[in-house]
């Protein structure tokens, strides 16, 4: 990850007690109820990086395997919206 991605996790994270490297492990690691997990870092994610940077690090690959969990909980159908066509361009629409 370039220091640009790893500053941008800075800023989406400052007010957690949480380094991007703990930040980048919760995007991979488990899903449950309450808490920090993989939906809560891809949420925060997605709604506080630009473009560029939710692909650098978050990445298409992520974005596809939590979308259908994901999407209902983003605040902004704008951004929902966006995701979804970027999905669909590169043919990695979620699974059903």
């Amino acid at each position: 990850m370039t220091e640009g991605a790893i500053e941008a996790v800075r800023r989406l994270i400052w007010d957690y007690r949480m380094t991007p490297e703990e930040f980048i492990t919760l995007l991979d690691g488990e899903i449950k109820p309450g808490g920090f997990d993989r939906i809560w870092a891809m949420r925060r994610a997605a709604e506080g990086l630009n473009y560029y940077d939710l692909l650098e690090i978050v990445g298409l690959q992520r974005l596809a395997r939590d979308w259908p969990i994901l999407k209902p909980t983003l605040r902004s159908q704008t951004r929902a919206k966006g995701i979804d066509y970027v999905l669909r361009k590169h043919h990695l629409s979620a699974p059903r």
